[in-house]
């Protein structure tokens, strides 16, 4: 075979592959995240590491089966969409050979048959890649992977069963449905596309002698046949340019496909309840399934509801009217989204807004509280502790929540010496829970079974189940529905988990917070950036001074006068997309105008919480109580290290992004900076404690779920640090820092 052949060959075969690939663009975009999710993702790689861990799969059987259920559905859903996509758009047999034809078509059952088996192809590697990854610490769960695989493989053999050809004679008549008819095999097999308009060209020598209508189910001069059940249209005869050739059209009417739309309306009932069940499903059902298998769920029917999308725009269902369904589909979502009330802030009705103090009363009545509890003399130094934490979802939270209930439980009087919290994201949830937890917990030196406890809980599930169900479906309602925000589902789940964890307490992050609006109860500072002008604000217990720039605005529970949910407060400052959206809250003017509000992630300006901390440790005029000794604990998400952020590729594009994405890590190194200056000027920087966790996002992901695997790695990196072995000299620190505490 010649160079040139051989190039023209290959060139007429991609040419042919991109032709049917053109329709399948969105279904290549939800495969290749499928594929990145959960083969490049740690978070994704630590969701399929906690299935194989066996207190998942002993105790869970129902969430193991639902996932094999979920890939089989999966893999039906692509396999049926593509081949019908590709019957409903390609009509390129009208221009091609038939020897073309026949190499289109065979690409096309690749194509087919790809899909069918990348679902369980793709598991069966994010099992394999997940345990090898973490051999060093599940080496003894290796029959469990083999089972998963074993399972799969089955699965791959029944799906290769489903689809023999042979399989038509040994299905009963009532699911006859199931296979096409022959009519049905030859039609689709044309590549005129079955909904299209069939047309026949005949030359003046080739016409019937009958006129109108064309002889049915015969073979015509020029190679074409028209069925019976073809509909002639109204004007069966039109003359081209050429008088010599007349064009006869024909309408295929649905029913001539009446097994592969059954087998399609089969398949969008399905999808239809599933997603209608799951986008009102609670938190334990969510749970119960679990991330992976919720997701296969959606990437299989979310295709069948494109689909039926594209088939309303070809197949024209309504006789006589012709509509451009997915241009409507698509105005409909946008006035949804004109329309929608935008995720609302959970609010308790008939509550009584609690009005606080301002920092600086704040913390003088707090250390009254304080002086009265413990018994100083004039000349003792009063060790307070100054906390932040950085953001980073559960790793971070999950770290810093453990630390603490560590150094709680080995001193219990170190809480009473917190005054301040300020956190970010999941920085935040990690201090809150710390500080929600019951006093009877320190006598019994129970928080770190506590802390255990609710971070080992599974929140993304609530949190992906709305995302993937409930929010995809609330697009097309021109109203916002409780039931499908999945921030609110993440907030009920925390507020579960912290009941389970604390049995026979109150339910601290149910209650609202304005419960802590107490003089003897710390400062929490929850950062969080309003959407509308990039401020920095927060949800605080306190009210900030005038001394804080911009404080009116800033402080958002004096704003707005509403009383929240506590796990609500927690969540303003955890809301980074897409997992969770921006929080809307309404402020009515005078003159009736509404002004809406969003509230997302604090990280979003300073990742640290040490910008608003400095503020507040400023305003509090710390030179006034000579006594007091003021220590900042630091929880960060890892070392930073800017000289690492070189760009090396699409420089033009990634100098823009780079820029914007570094600028929040750039304000928090010079606030780390102001913060030294600040204390050096005034105390000590040996009284700033950086406690850093040095484990690789690889094995402890950033995300709302964390297998059991990465909870022991912070159980054990925080016993170290516990003993002396990492961050020895920051820890000591602070374990000098409580000795000074008075019994």
């Amino acid at each position: 075979m010649s160079r040139k052949k051989w190039a023209n060959d290959w060139l007429q075969i991609m040419r042919d592959l991109l032709f049917v690939l053109r329709e399948l663009w969105l279904f290549l975009a939800i495969h290749l995240l499928a594929l990145y999710s959960f083969l490049f993702l740690p978070q994704g790689t630590d969701m399929i590491l906690s299935i194989l861990e066996p207190k998942t799969f002993n105790s869970n059987t129902i969430s193991i089966t639902l996932l094999i259920v979920a890939i089989f559905c999966w893999s039906i859903s692509s396999e049926f969409c593509t081949r019908f996509l590709i019957y409903m758009t390609d009509n390129s047999g009208h221009s091609l050979s038939p020897e073309r034809v026949a190499s289109r078509k065979s690409n096309q059952k690749s194509i087919a048959q790809v899909f069918l088996y990348f679902p369980s192809l793709l598991i069966s590697l994010a099992f394999i890649k997940a345990y090898f990854q973490n051999i060093s610490d599940i080496s003894n769960y290796w029959w469990i992977l083999l089972l998963i695989l074993l399972i799969i493989s089955m699965l791959i053999s029944l799906l290769k069963y489903l689809y023999k050809p042979d399989q038509r004679n040994k299905i009963p008549n009532i699911f006859h449905w199931m296979h096409l008819r022959k009519e049905e095999k030859y039609w689709t097999s044309k590549l005129y596309g079955i909904f299209n308009d069939y047309r026949v060209d005949l030359q003046e020598e080739e016409m019937p002698l009958q006129k109108g209508d064309l002889p049915r189910d015969l073979l015509l001069p020029n190679g074409s046949y028209v069925p019976t059940a073809f509909q002639l249209k109204e004007s069966p005869i039109k003359l081209t340019d050429n008088k010599r050739v007349r064009v006869w059209m024909y309408q295929i009417p649905l029913v001539y496909f009446r097994n592969l739309i059954s087998q399609f309306l089969a398949l969008v009932i399905f999808a239809s309840i599933l997603i209608t069940y799951l986008a009102f499903a609670n938190t334990q059902i969510y749970q119960s399934i679990g991330a992976v298998t919720l997701l296969c769920f959606s990437f299989g029917s979310w295709q069948i509801i494109y689909t039926l999308f594209h088939f309303l725009d070809k197949a024209q269902p309504i006789p006589k009217i012709k509509m451009p369904f997915r241009v409507l589909i698509f105005l409909w979502i946008c006035l949804c989204s004109y329309l929608n009330n935008d995720h609302p802030a959970r609010w308790i009705e008939n509550e009584k807004y609690s009005t606080g103090k301002k920092v600086s009363e704040h913390f003088k009545s707090w250390l009254t509280q304080l002086l009265k509890k413990e018994n100083y003399q004039n000349e003792d130094q009063i060790p307070v502790f100054f906390l932040a934490a950085e953001g980073g979802a559960l790793r971070t939270g999950a770290y810093t929540a453990f630390l603490l209930a560590k150094i709680q439980d080995s001193f219990p009087d170190f809480k009473n010496h917190i005054y301040c919290y300020s956190g970010i994201s999941g920085g935040s949830l990690g201090l809150q829970y710390f500080q929600s937890l019951p006093e009877a917990l320190s006598l019994s030196k129970e928080n770190q079974r506590s802390t255990a406890a609710f971070f080992e809980t599974d929140f993304l599930s609530p949190a992906i189940g709305k995302l993937v169900y409930g929010e995809l479906l609330n697009l097309f309602l021109p109203f916002h529905l409780v039931s499908f925000d999945r921030a609110i589902a993440l907030e009920k789940a925390w507020e579960l988990s912290w009941a389970s964890a604390n049995k026979n307490q109150p339910n601290s992050f149910a209650t609202a917070f304005d419960e802590q609006v107490r003089d003897d109860y710390p400062a929490i500072f929850i950062n969080t950036v309003e959407s509308e002008t990039g401020l920095p604000t927060v949800w605080t217990n306190t009210i900030l001074d005038s001394s804080i720039s911009m404080a009116s605005v800033r402080d958002l529970r004096n704003k707005f006068h509403l009383s929240i949910p506590y796990s609500t407060a927690i969540n303003l400052g955890t809301r980074f997309p897409i997992i969770s959206p921006a929080a809307m809250f309404q402020l009515n003017k005078t003159n009736e105008q509404v002004l809406r509000f969003h509230y997302i992630d604090g990280g979003y300006f300073e990742n640290k919480g040490q910008e608003n901390l400095l503020e507040i440790i400023e305003s509090i005029h710390l030179e006034k109580y000579p006594a007091v000794k003021p220590y900042i604990i630091q929880f960060n998400f890892s070392q930073d290290d800017l000289s690492s952020r070189n760009i090396r590729f699409a420089n033009e594009l990634m100098e823009v992004i780079n820029g914007i994405e570094n600028t929040r890590y750039a304000r928090a190194s010079l606030t780390v900076e102001l913060l030294k200056k600040y204390m050096r000027n005034n105390f000590d920087t040996g009284q700033i404690i950086n406690l850093n966790l040095e484990i690789s996002t690889r094995k402890l992901p950033m995300n709302w779920l964390l297998s059991q695997t990465a909870i022991n790695r912070i159980e054990n990196y925080t016993d170290s640090q516990m003993n002396l072995k990492k961050d020895s000299v920051q820890v000591r620190n602070i374990f000098n820092a409580i000795i000074k505490i008075k019994k």
